[in-house]
């Protein structure tokens, strides 16, 4: 099914009424915006519904069980953070140390009425709280992703139990995990994405050894 409404996406996605309204608002926004600040790529304007709002709606249901803070790292144009707060996930927060776009993400959240919490800071600044998730999209390879991962889980004092990663990746996400040979103490869980035929969504947790399995 090609995606190129929002329609087609609530439609797709089997979304409420008042989440579809949502929706409607975020695009309108970010249309907007986007004529004076580069939130999302110019080539990718005209398939924003699959390229970014579907890309990052596909992460609910494999997260539905979560019920602790989450924390989107370089949310940006709010994907997939925003995405996840507007279809029901409670206690997201968004990362992201580019002043305009929090702005952006924090009209988003006011006029749609969705209950996020923007942090305009840079991750390794992030002051410590508990986190059952991070999420992240496009924004470094994965053996960054997990270092940022790991100096803010570092900052806590307690022996908590770390929290998950989920992370979309690209055509490189093989070579990307190849990269990790020397970190033996992740789990990782790939899914198929259904917006990106060489892509996959990787869910990992810290153990004691490097064990991939395929969903």
């Amino acid at each position: 099914m090609k995606i190129n409404s929002y329609k087609d996406f609530c439609s797709f996605q089997n979304v409420s009424r008042e989440t579809y309204e949502k929706f409607i608002i975020f695009h309108k926004t970010l249309i907007k915006w986007q004529k004076s600040i580069n939130l999302i790529s110019r080539n990718s304007v005209d398939n924003v519904w699959e390229r970014h709002f579907l890309d990052s709606a596909q992460l609910y249901k494999i997260i539905k069980d979560i019920n602790g803070n989450i924390i989107d790292f370089g949310s940006g144009a709010g994907f997939p953070g925003l995405v996840l707060a507007m279809m029901g996930h409670k206690n997201i927060h968004l990362v992201e140390s580019d002043k305009k776009k929090c702005t952006f993400l924090r009209e988003v959240s006011m006029l749609s009425e969705t209950d996020v919490t923007v942090h305009n800071s840079r991750i390794e600044n992030l002051e410590f709280f508990d986190v059952e998730l991070i999420t992240a999209r496009a924004l470094a390879p994965l053996n960054k992703l997990i270092d940022y991962a790991e100096v803010f889980v570092n900052k806590s004092l307690t022996n908590k139990k770390p929290p998950k990663m989920l992370f979309l990746k690209g055509k490189s996400y093989s070579q990307e995990i190849s990269n990790l040979s020397e970190k033996e103490n992740f789990s990782i869980k790939e899914f198929k994405s259904i917006t990106n035929k060489f892509g996959k969504i990787l869910y990992i947790n810290k153990i004691n050894m490097l064990n991939i399995k395929n969903g």
